[in-house]
């Protein structure tokens, strides 16, 4: 009778257990976080990758689990998941602003970083300093200060970041190049001793070729691309000194042939990783995720590369290009405000949250705590040099007309990577022209 009623009760927890699981999974469905039926109702428009269509099991497993505890703390609350659809980015941005204008924003919203700062501008985003607190605001980067808070106001959570680095061959390169001369020197060296392709960048006509090929050495000389008013000024003075030399050492590389000519049609990393899996390139300009893309393809990845900051014209130059994408808070209704608040502070915000979010999506973090507390960050040689990078981190400028000036760049880059012209400074006289046209005819 003991074992029969022992049984019973076995199997009553296993239901019990069962039901608990379910309940958990239903909790969180591709379009909706939170009780069916509950009666506070909040809509977020999310990017894909943060959603149950996520496109790795694992990514799928840490949504699932950390959206289901914002719906277990709140049973009386849901949040309906607008899916934002894949490569629109500056559709979905756009649509956002529209609704923002009309009042008919979601409750909360995925927004990238170089469109954030337009929607605080407009009002359109709330503090979330009540929500996070004092000591979370201030462990957030500088490069993320300087776009998402206003007089000491964090109007969005900057979830993670990249940051972009030379990768190179240490097996062949001893001394790896710290400026725009030892680069090509190298490149040439390598491509006469070894047979390979000294250098590698992916300069397409496309945004990943400025910003992570000549934005950071403009900001290294002090390049500003616009002024206080939001006027452009990169064809401007210093500006224009230092587009000039940025636009010149790609050009460079190409021209001496330390770059194939095949780098003014890279859009993407496949061409690049096929060249590194064939042992067919000493050095590569790319991304932070780089590392693990290689680790992926060679077996003996950590005996043959490394990486160290880009090269910039002077050895004493620094700075670098950081993206990622940020979390506001758009509701006028305080409760949604703070349960907006809640789910962003539990899913990427928080300590815990970033550090686990960010080891599963390959990501950087942005807060700095992240790199101490946390055991994978703090004790891992290879974060630590990434960490280091963020201190000399840039964000692109939130001016609505920085895709005008960014699209301009990538055809003057086009132009001159392909041999259409050599006359640098007509190109970027060209760029400042267009723009400040724009410019003139949005006032």
């Amino acid at each position: 009778m003991k074992k029969k009623t022992l049984l019973i009760a076995l199997i009553v927890l296993f239901a019990m257990t069962s039901v608990s699981f379910a309940q958990d999974y239903e909790l969180v469905t591709p379009e909706r976080i939170g009780n069916p039926d509950a009666e506070i109702v909040l809509t977020a428009n999310i990017q894909r990758s943060d959603t149950l269509f996520a496109a790795t099991d694992n990514r799928k497993d840490y949504i699932r689990k950390a959206a289901a505890e914002w719906a277990k703390a709140h049973p009386n609350a849901r949040i309906d998941v607008q899916v934002a659809p894949t490569g629109q980015i500056s559709m979905t941005m756009a649509t956002l602003m529209t609704q923002a204008e009309s009042g008919n924003a979601p409750d909360f919203a995925h927004i990238d970083s170089f469109w954030v700062g337009r929607f605080i501008d407009n009002g359109y985003t709330k503090s979330l300093n009540e929500y996070i607190g004092e000591d979370a605001v201030d462990d957030f980067y500088g490069f993320t200060k300087d776009v998402v808070v206003r007089d000491g106001e964090m109007h969005a959570i900057w979830g993670e970041t990249d940051a972009r680095f030379l990768y190179y061959r240490k097996d062949w390169i001893e001394e790896p190049p710290r400026t725009w001369d030892e680069a090509i020197d190298v490149a040439l060296k390598m491509k006469e001793e070894k047979g390979v392709h000294g250098y590698m960048a992916w300069l397409g006509s496309w945004e990943g070729a400025v910003n992570g090929n000549v934005w950071p050495s403009f900001w290294a000389q002090g390049g500003e691309m616009f002024d206080g008013n939001g006027r452009p000024v990169i064809g401007e003075g210093k500006n224009k000194e230092a587009l000039v030399n940025s636009l010149g050492f790609l050009k460079r590389l190409v021209d001496t042939g330390a770059a194939p000519v095949m780098v003014s049609s890279i859009t993407g990393s496949d061409p690049l990783l096929a060249e590194i899996r064939s042992g067919n390139v000493a050095m590569v300009a790319n991304g932070s995720w780089l590392y693990n893309q290689i680790d992926d393809i060679i077996d003996d990845a950590d005996e043959k590369w490394d990486f160290v900051p880009l090269p910039q014209m002077k050895a004493d130059q620094r700075a670098n290009s950081n993206g990622g994408w940020t979390w506001a808070v758009l509701s006028n209704d305080p409760v949604k405000q703070e349960l907006a608040a809640d789910y962003i502070m539990r899913v990427v915000g928080s300590t815990e949250a970033m550090a686990e979010r960010t080891k599963v999506y390959n990501y950087l973090p942005t807060r700095e705590s992240v790199y101490v507390t946390d055991p994978y960050f703090s004790e891992n040689e290879r974060m630590q040099k990434l960490r280091e990078s963020l201190e000399y981190g840039n964000a692109r400028p939130a001016n609505s007309l920085y895709n005008t000036v960014s699209d301009l760049t990538q055809t003057a880059l086009g132009r001159l990577l392909t041999g259409q012209t050599d006359d640098i400074e007509a190109e970027v006289d060209k760029i400042q022209e267009e723009a400040l046209n724009e410019w003139e005819s949005n006032k």
